[in-house]
């Protein structure tokens, strides 16, 4: 089957088409998006938040995000309980009002209803947020 090379392009430019709207609306594969905004977009700090860590699908491979919890100002992941002690299964990170990330580790059992704080950062810069992440839940996001 021959096609002409205005059918190939016109079909070159739906696919970009197609991707750049799919892209430019943060599209997040269902099984991650959070309880409080169902079925809506993450708000842009949640996002800005989730891209600074390294992107969903970078989560979901290396530490097995399980759920995105998103608030105005904060972000929840939430993910397997590792095996090793004084492991964390959620991280609460927020932002404060010096434009700043507070950082929140939490180990929730039996479906919340035993939640502890193992440990907290407080002002914790953009660039740092990896680093505390890894330090904070014992789990690495990169190579």
């Amino acid at each position: 089957m021959k096609r002409s090379a205005s059918e190939i392009i016109h079909n070159l430019e739906r696919r970009i088409f197609h991707l750049e709207r799919r892209a430019s609306l943060n599209c997040y594969p269902k099984h991650l998006r959070g309880t409080q905004h169902k079925g809506a977009n993450m708000s842009t700090v949640a996002d800005t938040i989730v891209q600074q860590l390294g992107g969903s699908r970078v989560l979901q491979m290396f530490i097995g995000l399980k759920q995105i919890l998103t608030a105005s100002d904060a972000v929840t992941l939430v993910f397997p309980l590792p095996k090793h002690r004084n492991a964390v299964n959620r991280v609460r990170i927020t932002l404060n009002e010096m434009d700043l990330y507070d950082m929140e580790f939490i180990r929730s059992v039996k479906h919340g209803r035993s939640v502890k704080v193992v440990k907290e950062f407080n002002d914790v810069y953009a660039e740092d947020i990896k680093d505390r992440f890894e330090e904070g839940t014992g789990l690495y996001i990169r190579f």
